[in-house]
């Protein structure tokens, strides 16, 4: 969770940018506004480890609204609650809302560059800050892993490092966003960045592949939805064979108002198909993990599906097993999850270990990050 600064630690230098970030998922909308200190000319060239980058950045006000995924509600619906959500945020702060320097906005369901430049266009036309980047929504979670993993004193992260903060590790990386649905990004240091020194909050270019996310039909491995469509048909399989219903069967149906497994026909062959619904099926089949063998298998299939689609994304960048960060998000991987030390142990069966993994544990702070290294001369960026 982000802590906010006390209202007694309001007061800011005339050197500090007010600066939002906004994380619009498919069930909630969280904007995070920060004052942060812009990089001096000379913390632009170093990676000096004592000089202490994780002050530059401080938190004083959050805000929460509705759904942010203009693939599920539209982007009218996604425009108001990204207001309620940034007012509620100056609200937190016990400021009046006013233009910010720099905004982030990551956004789910605007995968293709093309589809965030209307968003871009919005936020302008809102004139919300002067500066404005818009980004998918996989992109923050590297920023939010290096954020959360700052004060982590651990020699091999270090070395990997170079002593950048965190930064190296970071920069080859890969990300897992597990919720309704599933996606992976691998990042990589160019040859020119592999052995520079450059400060953890100065941005350079790396290397990216994306693999999965192609959506519920095509894709989804691992997911929410993938889990609770299994349960499904694990119903429908055991009434079929004339088995008797496990304490999984009977509580899935339960969850959905269902008697029997007939029932279910009516229930999921609805317009439009009630995905969130069957994706919120995973925290029954997580409930039964440990006492319903059918359970456990589900979770250790969903499992490995996602471990397959971290080593691909790795792979096929280049990245090798112990060198490499793991940043898990969203919903089927959070707290106690039972996927996660489950995909720690395929990888390590697959020789595709990362040296360090983190549940990343609010991506908006990633968002908040990628605002703030928006340079002077930055205008709206779509990413």
């Amino acid at each position: 969770m982000i802590s906010t600064q006390g209202r007694e630690d309001m007061a800011h230098d005339s050197t500090e940018r007010l600066i939002i970030g906004i994380d619009a998922g498919g069930s909630k909308t969280k904007a995070c506004l920060a004052l942060a200190k812009p990089l001096t000319i000379a913390e632009r060239s170093t990676s000096d480890p004592s000089l202490d980058w994780t002050q530059s950045i401080r938190v004083i006000g959050t805000g929460e609204s509705g759904p942010g995924n203009p693939r599920s509600v539209g982007f009218d619906a996604v425009y108001v609650n990204l207001l309620d959500a940034i007012a509620k945020a100056f609200q937190g702060a016990g400021l009046e809302q006013s233009k910010a320097q720099a905004i982030c906005v990551s956004m789910a369901g605007v995968g293709q560059a093309d589809q965030r430049i209307p968003v871009a266009q919005w936020v302008e036309q809102a004139n919300l800050a002067d500066r404005i980047r818009v980004s998918e929504d996989v992109t923050p979670i590297r920023w939010a892993a290096l954020w959360e993993t700052r004060h982590l004193n651990h020699s091999s992260l270090h070395q990997a490092s170079s002593h950048s903060g965190g930064k190296r590790l970071w920069n080859n990386s890969v990300t897992l966003i597990s919720g309704t649905g599933s996606i992976v990004s691998a990042t990589k240091d160019t040859p020119q960045e592999s052995t520079s020194q450059a400060h953890p909050l100065l941005e350079v270019p790396l290397i990216s592949m994306r693999v999965g996310g192609w959506g519920y039909l095509l894709g989804d491995e691992g997911s929410g939805f993938a889990i609770g469509l299994a349960a499904l048909k694990e119903i429908c399989r055991a009434h079929d064979a004339g088995d008797e219903f496990s304490p999984m069967h009977l509580a899935v149906l339960k969850e959905l108002d269902c008697q029997d497994a007939i029932d279910l026909i009516p229930r999921i062959y609805t317009q439009p198909i009630p995905r969130a619904k069957i994706a919120s099926l995973y925290q029954t089949v997580v409930q039964f993990a440990s006492s319903d063998l059918i359970a456990g298998k589900l979770i250790e299939y969903a499992s490995l599906d996602l471990a397959e689609l971290i080593v691909s994304g790795a792979s096929r960048i280049g990245l090798r097993s112990g060198q490499f960060g793991l940043a898990f998000s969203g919903g089927t991987l959070s707290g106690k999850s039972p996927l996660v030390p489950t995909i720690l142990r395929h990888l390590e069966r697959m020789q595709m270990s990362p040296l360090l993994s983190h549940q990343v544990s609010d991506p908006v702070i990633g968002a908040v990050v990628m605002a703030s290294v928006l340079d002077e001369a930055s205008g709206t960026r779509v990413e």
